[in-house]
């Protein structure tokens, strides 16, 4: 039952965003996994970002808010799950392009999260409430640049406005997107 409302929420955030704006929508499938830094377990992910709004500063820098929902497992044999939802801004730097290809690095910073647990393995948060951060490179490609590829490090932590505070890291996340 408590794994039925996380499609549910994946389709609701869909359907918020084709009501909400109408710049171009993305959806991006990521997994990913490595070794918890600072810490003797191992961390994997799946999940899904849903990016509804963007806003083009410049032909090099743009704006976006998304929301996202992330799996998050460990090797240990304690707390070995926790779900996390997430809103986030998130600003893409755009370098030159690769033919018709465009590059890009970016960044997601201070996006507000509820976590399902404070624990996961041998880390704990102080409160279910955390911080998304991200950051990593990737490539739209395809016809009209309908398709993204990307890999990034991801990061929640409460930016120590509570004890504890050990964060809970995927050091590497590859997502594959589409946007429409």
């Amino acid at each position: 039952m408590k794994i039925a409302i996380y499609p549910l929420l994946l389709i609701s955030m869909f359907l918020f965003s084709v009501s909400f704006c109408e710049a171009k929508t993305q959806l991006l499938l990521n997994a990913g996994g490595g070794p918890q830094p600072g810490g003797s377990q191992t961390n994997y992910t799946v999940g899904a970002d849903l990016i509804f709004w963007q806003y083009e500063r410049s032909s090099r820098q743009t704006l976006f808010l998304g929301t996202g929902i992330t799996y998050l497992g460990t090797d240990e044999d304690v707390n070995e799950e926790i779900y996390a939802i997430s809103f986030f801004p998130q600003l893409n730097l755009y370098t030159d392009k690769w033919g018709e290809n465009q590059p890009y690095f970016f960044v997601r910073a201070l996006g507000p999260t509820y976590l399902s647990s404070r624990k996961l393995g041998e880390r704990e948060q102080g409160k279910r409430f955390a911080f998304q951060a991200q950051v990593g490179a990737g490539v739209y490609f395809g016809a009209d640049e309908s398709w993204l590829v990307s890999v990034s490090y991801k990061h929640f932590s409460n930016a120590n406005l509570f004890s504890p505070n050990d964060g809970l890291d995927v050091p590497i996340l590859l997502s594959l997107g589409r946007r429409w």
